[in-house]
Order: C-alpha cells, then structure tokens, then sequence
C-alpha cells in the first residue's frame, strides 16, 4: 500500500471512529489517550521531534479540558449578559488553539530550550500540524460569530456551525493523529533504510 494511501485511510478512519462516537465525554479521553501514546512510542523509539510535538499538544489540550471539565469558565460567565458568556466560552478556546498553533509554529526552538538533543530538527511533518489547529481557532471563531448573530440580531436560521461543531473539531483531531501515525511510520521505513543500507 503506498504510504499516500495509508495516510488517508488512517485519518478517515480515526475521523469516522470519532465522528461515530460523537460524545464529547469519550472523544476526549480518546485523543487524549491517542496523544499520550505517540508520545510514549516517541520515547521508545528515541523521537525527540515526535515525542516533543505530541507532547505539546497533549500539554496544552489537557490545560484547556482542565480549563472547561473544571467549570473555571462558567464560573467568570455572568449569566445575564449572553453576549459576554459566549464571548468568553468561544474566545478561550480560541485562545488554545492559537497558543497551540503558535507552539507548534516555535517547536524547533522550544523543542531546543527544552532538549539538548541533537535529534531535534524541522520536520516534513512541522509544516502541517499549526494549521490543524489555526482550523480549529477558525471553526471556533465561526461558531462565535454564529452565537452573536443569534444573540444580537435574533437570527435562528444561522446554526451551520453550532450543529456541526463536534464534528468539525473531530475532523481534526482525526488529521492531528493520523499526521503523528504518519510521521511514525515514516520515522520507522527511514531507520529501517538506513540500517539496510549500514549493513
């Protein structure tokens, strides 16, 4: 199978697994699980670039789940103002996700601060993954133009994202993991190479 064909296969298929469950309560844990295992297959197979990118978004994905399951936002939401309630629940995770994009965006450097491995290098796979999450700020800021209409301007007809939501984000937690089975599939053919070429 060409490894083209495997990353679209592994990412529809952890997409439609997701997408199948469509509860939050266990998509979470899930991906949080998923990330925590690249992370340990990183170590394991000594992948600072795997393990350190893994890493940051299981660090940061879990801040923002603390951050939501804690009840810390509903508890600054005031509830009789919607507008500054939705503001506030859309625009935190807005906030995560383009914190995430921006680590992402940085993790040579962070990954360096970090590690002095010699390992730690830019990555075929670095280029794709800040965009995932600059989608997922997008989806997040639609979602809160969509509240806003409906709060200001009583405009019920507008729930494309509000209905999807769960779905969307998903849909790229799905690429998130199928990126980082990629880039462990391909980090496994390449030392498998050189060891054949070595000998």
């Amino acid at each position: 199978m060409k490894l083209s064909n495997l990353i679209l296969l592994s990412i529809a298929s952890i997409a439609f697994f997701y997408i199948q469950l469509w509860e939050i309560h266990f998509v979470i844990p899930l991906y949080l699980i998923m990330l925590s295992v690249f992370i340990a297959i990183g170590i394991f197979t000594k992948n600072v670039n795997m393990t350190h990118i893994s890493g940051f978004i299981l660090a940061l994905t879990s801040l923002s789940v603390v951050v939501y399951e804690s009840g810390l936002v509903n508890y600054v939401t005031p509830e009789e103002n919607p507008l500054l309630q939705s503001f506030l629940i859309y625009g935190t995770q807005i906030f995560f996700t383009v914190t995430i994009a921006i680590v992402l965006i940085f993790r040579v450097q962070l990954s360096r601060l970090l590690s002095n491995s010699r390992g730690i290098e830019l990555t075929h796979f670095d280029g794709v993954f800040h965009w995932i999450f600059l989608y997922m700020a997008m989806i997040n800021l639609l979602a809160l133009l969509e509240d806003m209409a409906y709060i200001l301007f009583d405009i019920k007809s507008w729930t494309l994202i509000y209905d999807n939501f769960e779905g969307l984000i998903y849909i790229a937690w799905a690429v998130c993991c199928g990126a980082l089975l990629t880039m462990m599939i391909c980090e496994a053919k390449l030392s498998r190479s050189d060891e054949a070429n070595a000998s």
